[in-house]
């Protein structure tokens, strides 16, 4: 991160010497203006995942958990999920996210299927919770300064695609 900063600053003060150049031979100003970067990389900021969201077209709605933690509910193929944010402090500065669909099943799926879920696809674990229902989560860490925005969107796409393929291994027809 930092060498990648070091060279971007390298870079600018390349293409930038020309200019102040030609403005230091005008008798000008040779101060010049840097342009102000918005941070490239997501956090796990509820309102620019939900901005993210919804520029694919998804309808997200930010609200709080019992303990002042934020999550998105979302769906996707008439399948409802939550994106919880977690190790927060006090309900903001949250390091971490959690992708999380849960179903409601009459019967629940064997132990032995979703033992294969978890032996066969990565990413996202499954497992029967207390009620005898499955589940499915997929974490990500967003400490640090984030990730960038394509990994994001990449990561968010393998979720729907593993979130799909759940749904079809456990038999889900709702």
């Amino acid at each position: 991160m930092i060498k990648a900063a070091i060279l971007a600053g390298a870079a600018m003060s390349l293409l930038c010497q020309p200019v102040t150049a030609l403005a230091a031979a005008r008798g000008q100003n040779t101060a010049v203006a840097r342009p102000v970067r918005e941070p490239r990389n997501i956090t796990a900021d509820p309102n620019k995942i939900a901005e993210i969201l919804r520029a694919y077209g998804f309808k997200p709605q930010i609200s709080q958990s019992s303990n002042g933690d934020p999550y998105i509910a979302i769906a996707n193929s008439g399948t409802r999920f939550l994106i919880f944010f977690n190790n927060c402090v006090e309900g903001q500065n949250c390091t971490t996210i959690q992708f999380y669909a849960g179903f409601s099943t009459d019967t629940p799926p064997p132990w032995k299927l979703i033992n294969q879920w978890n032996r066969d696809n990565r990413f996202a674990k499954a497992y029967i919770d207390d009620e005898n229902d499955p589940r499915l989560e997929m974490d990500m860490n967003l400490n640090e300064g984030g990730i960038a925005r394509s990994n994001f969107v990449s990561n968010f796409l393998i979720w729907l695609r593993l979130l799909n393929a759940f749904k079809t291994h456990i038999g889900w027809e709702k």
